[in-house]
């Protein structure tokens, strides 16, 4: 199962990039994941879309929920890169600035389809996509029960995926002009 993980490793340190974190803080995040996964996931299923694809959108936002525990835990609001993006992290920079933007032209294109959901849908996935609550802050926060907004998010990362998963796959492969 790690192998598996393991074949996305540059994607998995840059979705953390993306969440701000420097280089270093990155790369160690990652090997964190792994760590976790390798512990409390024993059933590899629970990680995979089929036999050998991994659910990229699970990998997400357990990075997502570590970087945030992370900056929690560092009392961090933000985090500046007073440095250039190193070019041993992911190859060349130009490499990265195309990677950059093809990830910023899927995101806008996920923003877009989630512009055209159900206001209830829409203001969800904001809260949890775009901030720092997790499931369980937002139903505390909302008093709706943590199931229903479970399952809601489910149906909507479905839609996601089905609608967007060639684009992810492209990304994923490189193929970034095909986004």
């Amino acid at each position: 199962m790690l192998e598996l993980l393991a074949k996305n490793h540059k994607t998995w340190v840059n979705m953390v990039l993306g969440m701000g974190a420097s280089p270093d803080i990155a790369k160690d995040i990652v090997q964190s994941m792994y760590l976790r996964i390798d512990k409390y996931v024993k059933d590899e299923k629970k990680i995979m879309y089929k036999n050998d694809e991994v659910n990229g959108f699970f990998i997400y936002v357990t990075l997502k929920n570590m970087y945030i525990s992370y900056k929690k835990s560092k009392h961090l609001n933000f985090e500046v890169q007073d440095e250039e993006p190193s070019k041993d992290v992911e190859g060349s920079l130009d490499s990265n600035v195309e990677m950059e933007r093809a990830f910023i032209r899927l995101v806008k294109k996920i923003d877009d389809e989630i512009k055209t959901w159900h206001r209830y849908d829409r203001i969800l996935s904001d809260k949890y996509l775009k901030s720092d609550y997790s499931l369980r802050d937002i139903s505390e926060g909302t008093g709706i029960s943590l199931t229903s907004i479970f399952h809601r998010m489910r149906q909507n990362k479905s839609i996601l995926r089905e609608k967007f998963g060639e684009d992810w796959d492209d990304f994923k492969n490189g193929d970034y002009n095909l986004i």
